[in-house]
């Protein structure tokens, strides 16, 4: 009877001690679960940034919230440092200190979102990639919502490494020992290797940027792209340029630079045949629309070069640039200024 009752006794012990083992460290698999998550997640953000940086850097100026010159350098630091953060809480070197990033990224991401709602903005998210897409209000709900679950699981690993008690002896022990300086040391890796990548690849962006709207264009479509006003208006008055008005119909007819042709970009593939077959491959052509934010123009040029156009330029903002020289125009029935 004595024995049968110390038995017992002895399992009941065991079975407590392993729920109180279990306890101790349940905060185990949670916290690898969350990190491996938020690093891959963070890992997968970075390459299209890193692989692409004009667009990257023409979302993050649609973002409106960082001085213009400090664009360009966002632009380079961002994805490099999303990139270390995430093989950082992936491979379990240097937690503190990514855990630490992660959520100061995640916190920026998402006060961002809510503050350019507010403003009404409807902007591409550019999270994970770069690819030219027009939002829309539920995007941006979508976004919002799936930016807060990320910032929720970040938050979690944030109180698991630096208020909840771990097993003695754990890896995750004394997590405020350095946090600061494997900060610092991230946050300086990425920087070298974001300026490096820069200076090797035949993309650079300058490093202070310059996001005027003749400079966005350039940025966005080459260097060589733009012709200066005085050069086209050299070209048009002694007739060695043809002029292509890359706007509507509608707008063509309403007025245009004197002689120039109406190819409107969503019309290119139906026009080229009838409009450009005649146009000798080595002739200036000089395209334009209207507007400081237009790039019909631009679009329309690239289009003219893939099929074999090469001597393509850009008159940025021709139509109101045009008139307000008072340079000779005309409407579509033909009457001329």
């Amino acid at each position: 009877m004595i024995q049968r009752e110390a038995k017992a006794l002895n399992k009941q012990h065991a079975l407590f001690e392993t729920s109180e083992r279990s306890k101790r460290h349940w905060p185990r698999i949670p916290i690898l679960l969350s990190r491996l998550f938020l690093g891959g997640i963070l890992f997968y953000a970075s390459f299209d940034k890193i692989l692409h940086p004009v667009p990257f850097a023409e979302i993050v100026y649609n973002y409106q919230i960082l001085p213009d010159i400090l664009v360009n350098l966002a632009t380079l630091f961002l994805p490099w440092i999303e990139l270390l953060v995430g093989l950082s809480l992936i491979l379990g070197i240097g937690l503190p200190g990514a855990v630490l990033i992660c959520n100061g990224l995640l916190v920026i991401f998402f006060s961002t979102l809510v503050f350019n709602m507010a403003r009404g903005l409807d902007i591409d998210c550019g999270c994970f990639t770069v690819s030219a897409g027009s939002s829309s209000g539920g995007h941006m709900l979508w976004y919002l919502f799936r930016d807060g679950f990320f910032l929720s699981v970040g938050l979690f690993l944030f109180f698991s490494f630096f208020f909840l008690r771990t097993p003695k002896g754990s890896r995750f022990g004394r997590p405020w020992k350095t946090p600061f300086g494997q900060t610092l040391a991230l946050a300086l890796l990425a920087a070298v290797l974001g300026l490096f990548a820069n200076q090797v690849r035949s993309d650079s962006i300058p490093l202070l940027g310059d996001w005027s709207p003749e400079a966005r264009i350039t940025l966005k479509f080459g260097k060589n792209i733009l012709i200066p006003f005085d050069k086209a208006k050299d070209r048009f008055l002694t007739g060695s340029a043809v002029f292509i008005d890359a706007r509507t119909p509608d707008h063509y007819q309403e007025g245009h630079i004197q002689g120039a042709l109406n190819v409107p970009l969503a019309d290119f593939d139906q026009m080229t045949e009838r409009v450009l077959t005649e146009l000798p491959e080595e002739a200036l052509i000089v395209t334009y629309c209207d507007g400081e934010d237009c790039d019909l123009s631009a679009q329309l040029a690239l289009k003219l070069r893939e099929i074999g156009y090469e001597n393509v330029r850009v008159l940025h903002n021709g139509w109101t640039v045009w008139k307000n020289h008072q340079l000779p125009f005309q409407s579509g029935k033909g009457q001329e200024g």
